[in-house]
């Protein structure tokens, strides 16, 4: 194939999304009814505002866009960039202009600026592999680096939220107006989970659950008598390791494990 037909192409697949393509052309491309079905095109975009096109049994949208220096073709983005999106999700998408150089090719970059997260000289040259054609004027460049810094800004303030949202939900370690006491008995209360219901007393027609309810309810009791036991010289070393980051004293529960040793017998 000589070059001269690669240039010529009425359009080229710029890019792929789960089985459906992007497609970038002219304007005898998007007239070519056959071409379009033989590729799965389901929707077409013409962005131009001097060509008459009408198409039937396809999608079809059109922007009236000037290949000019001087026009905004920034305010379009957005909105195109979500049609093409609802296009995808249907089939394959053809966005065209009258020779898929200037005004088609700027409105696929930003698509895909924004899709892919990817800057604009990086876009620029991944849709110039695809189509050696495109050339979008000096003006739709120049908007088009702007749109690329306002993607990063947004991405960058989008991620700075979500850190600071994570770091929001992280639970601290203690609270800075909660006493030692308090503490102390949140972890016990953390860590031996209350029972359902209470149990006063085992007998013969007891269930398992009743019995590991009765469990439960004594390890809660015992722990709690453990720690009163020491509760001064535990609570005031527990406040010096959090004022003075000093090695906490390791709580002495010996009697409770064998208490339960002691008793598992009744279960």
């Amino acid at each position: 194939m000589s070059r001269f037909s690669i240039l010529s192409n009425d359009m080229d697949k710029v890019h792929s999304v789960q089985g459906t393509s992007l497609w970038l052309g002219s304007l005898k491309a998007a007239k070519n009814s056959c071409l379009l079905r033989q590729n799965n095109i389901k929707t077409v975009i013409t962005v131009a505002n001097n060509i008459t096109l009408k198409i039937e049994n396809f999608k079809h949208h059109i922007f009236s866009i000037e290949d000019s220096t001087s026009f905004r073709i920034i305010d379009y983005f957005q909105q195109i960039n979500e049609v093409i999106d609802e296009g995808l999700r249907n089939g394959s998408v053809l966005v065209h202009c009258m020779a898929g150089i200037s005004r088609s090719s700027a409105c696929v970059i930003a698509y895909l600026m924004q899709s892919q997260g990817w800057p604009y000289e990086k876009t620029y040259y991944y849709v110039k592999e695809k189509r050696l054609t495109i050339n979008p004027n000096p003006g739709f460049k120049k908007q088009l680096i702007q749109y690329s810094k306002k993607l990063e800004k947004l991405q960058n303030t989008k991620s700075s939220n979500e850190s600071t949202q994570s770091s929001r939900q992280l639970p601290s370690p203690r609270n800075i107006h909660q006493s030692p006491q308090d503490f102390i008995m949140q972890l016990i209360k953390n860590n031996i989970k209350s029972p359902s219901r209470k149990i006063e007393q085992l007998d013969q027609s007891s269930t398992v659950e009743d019995k590991e309810i009765y469990r439960l309810q004594l390890a809660q009791k015992l722990f709690a008598q453990s720690l009163q036991n020491n509760c001064q010289k535990t609570v005031q070393n527990m406040s010096d390791h959090f004022k003075y980051n000093t090695p906490p004293i390791k709580m002495n529960i010996s009697n409770t494990i064998d208490y339960f040793s002691q008793t598992d017998r009744l279960f």
